[in-house]
């Protein structure tokens, strides 16, 4: 298969910098500031601490705790947005999504992506699975052969807007969430 013409980069390129616009105020608001972006982004004019509020009164966060996976995107809903959750998406489930424009929310690991090593290995083999972050994939990169490359997230844990983790650690990451995603649709 030629490969010499083909598209690598789905999404948003790696940018690589850090902006207090995108880091969370709280430590269990990764869902919530998430949803506020790609609300901002969509031209609606909201903020972390209203969504907050919000979540709150609909019982879709809890302070302390955080946003269950079942509820990442229903602020998002609320506000008109047509948002789809999926569970066991795929690497082309977000390659199908950013091709379209769509921006995509999931549930990693976030040690994994943080703090990689024997520590988060051993994290899985004796806990299990275990998703406690949402970000946004703003972008994906192959490289020219198709045999691996970066994913490009926003994260609202660090800050980072546009940082680049390697494919396979960020799949290592994802599949703690069993592959959740939440695309909206532009």
């Amino acid at each position: 298969m030629d490969t010499n013409n083909a598209n690598t980069l789905f999404g948003l390129p790696a940018y690589d910098v850090k902006s207090e616009d995108v880091h969370q105020c709280y430590n269990d608001t990764c869902a919530i500031k998430s949803q506020e972006i790609l609300m901002n982004a969509s031209g609606f004019n909201v903020t972390e601490e209203e969504l907050r509020f919000e979540a709150i009164q609909n019982g879709w966060y809890a302070p302390g705790v955080g946003t269950p996976m079942e509820d990442v995107g229903k602020l998002m809903e609320a506000h008109g947005m047509d948002v789809r959750q999926q569970i066991h998406g795929s690497i082309f489930n977000l390659v199908g999504e950013l091709s379209k424009g769509h921006p995509v929310i999931v549930g990693v690991d976030s040690g994994e992506l943080w703090h990689p090593g024997v520590d988060e290995t051993f994290e899985d083999i004796i806990k299990g699975p275990c998703a406690d972050h949402a970000l946004i994939v703003g972008g994906i990169e192959f490289n020219d052969d198709f045999t691996g490359g970066t994913v490009n997230l926003i994260d609202p844990g660090t800050g980072d807007f546009g940082v680049a983790y390697d494919l396979d650690a960020f799949e290592d990451a994802w599949n703690d969430s069993d592959n959740f995603m939440v695309a909206v649709a532009s």
